[in-house]
Parts: structure tokens; sequence; C-alpha cells
């Protein structure tokens, strides 16, 4: 049987450009990455409303001399 390490709080969410809020469910700098599969780490982007407007929400193009994988 596995015994519990620890116990840690959800860290607060923050945004991802100006149009989607997200929370990471566990943080890598707490944890390290010994304890943690990587697929973990993905921020989860649950439901949220926004009040209409006129200009577009996102992220910005990547930097230019970004690599493509």
């Amino acid at each position: 049987m596995k015994k519990i390490q620890a116990v840690y709080g959800a860290p607060h969410g923050h945004w991802v450009g100006d149009g989607f809020p997200v929370r990471t469910l566990f943080g890598y700098d707490r944890l390290g990455a010994e304890h943690l599969s990587p697929f973990l780490l993905l921020d989860h982007a649950g439901p949220h409303r926004f009040e209409p407007t006129r200009y577009r929400r996102g992220v910005g193009p990547p930097p230019t001399g970004a690599s493509r994988p």
C-alpha cells in the first residue's frame, strides 16, 4: 500500500493572455519532478463567462524566431 507523502492546497488561478483563465493543479516548484507525472502539471481551463466585447481575447502570435516542433 502506498503512503500519502503530503497534502497540498491548489495554487491560485492565473490568466494565459487575456482570454484563458486557468488553474494549475500541482506546483512543480513545491513537489519536484521526481514525485509527479508531467501530465499532472498541465493547466486546467474550466468554464468561465465572458461579457460581450468588441475586441478579440486570447494570446498573441508566438515571438519571431520561435521554433516549431
